[in-house]
């Protein structure tokens, strides 16, 4: 007998978490893929695992995060990015699984898996995740 989880927080934080998210991502008040970029890292919990083109990496280290995720957006600079949905799943009391997709100059569509957790500290934040969309996405644009 598996024992019965109430699922209701956790998917309520990550779907808080994923609509915070997609707002900054989208917002026209940065100036700059770098100022966009430190505010998405504050997302993350400050160690994550991953996954791009190869086996797992771990970071633990957040000032690498900003230069992850301002690498794909200084090539899309400019470009229209809208948030086209997003879905959460969780999978046990302090997890979640969160997709989210994207268009990009109103013609191409990508989408990324984050791994959400809400520690037992009441930290919360994107653990992980695979990130192999932005790579295709830069290949459609030609950016890459």
């Amino acid at each position: 007998m598996a024992l019965k989880q109430d699922l209701t927080s956790i998917t309520t934080a990550a779907e808080s978490h994923i609509l915070s998210y997609c707002a900054d991502i989208t917002s026209s008040t940065f100036t700059t893929s770098t100022e966009r970029a430190a505010k998405l890292a504050t997302y993350y919990l400050p160690t994550i695992s991953l996954f791009a083109g190869g086996p797992p990496t771990q970071l633990s280290d957040p000032s690498l995060f900003i230069q992850l995720i301002s690498g794909p957006l200084d090539k899309v600079e400019g470009l229209a990015l809208e948030v086209i949905g997003h879905r959460v799943e969780a999978v046990a009391e302090n997890s979640a699984i969160i997709w989210l997709s994207l268009r990009v100059d109103n013609k191409v569509e990508v989408s990324n898996l984050y791994f959400f957790r809400k520690g037992e500290d009441g930290e919360a934040g994107f653990e992980g995740g695979i990130f192999d969309g932005e790579a295709w996405l830069l290949k459609q644009l030609g950016l890459a």
